[in-house]
């Protein structure tokens, strides 16, 4: 006679391992910052085009196709540089590069320091920016580069 039964099911379930998880929640850090890396380098091969007034196109291509492959792969990266700055759009601000009593109207996102990130249209990254008057930086502001 019994008297006790073997279980068929655990009191505690397995713990998952990152190797159980699905592939795409294992590495959807690693591309969140392959997509903001990749936006890095298009904007400095911007920034070091425009210094030499000499356009590479073969840079300008690589780069679209690193951001093609990130979009096929339901990542995507926005830049909100010259965008008008309202409360709640969902930035990590680092400066408000503002004159004391200005105009809220006149808030712009001046310079983009990290862009934000999405995946499969869900914001997973916020972009971290300068946010500043309008009319240009303010010259007590500090910099950030």
């Amino acid at each position: 006679m019994k008297l006790f039964r073997k279980r068929d099911k655990s009191r505690h379930p397995p713990q998952e391992s990152p190797a159980s998880k699905p592939a795409s929640a294992v590495q959807i850090p690693l591309l969140v910052e392959m997509a903001i890396e990749a936006w890095r380098v298009g904007d400095r091969a911007r920034k070091l085009q425009v210094a030499a007034k000499r356009e590479d196109p073969a840079i300008g291509f690589s780069i679209e196709k690193i951001h093609h492959i990130l979009k096929e792969m339901g990542v995507e990266i926005k830049d909100p540089a010259g965008e008008a700055y309202h409360e709640g759009m969902g930035l990590d601000v680092l400066t408000f590069d503002c004159t004391p009593g200005e105009s809220p109207a006149n808030k712009i996102v001046q310079e983009t320091v990290s862009p934000a990130v999405y995946f499969h249209g869900k914001l997973v990254k916020m972009a971290k920016v300068i946010v500043g008057s309008a009319g240009g930086r303010n010259s007590d502001a500090q910099d950030h580069n």
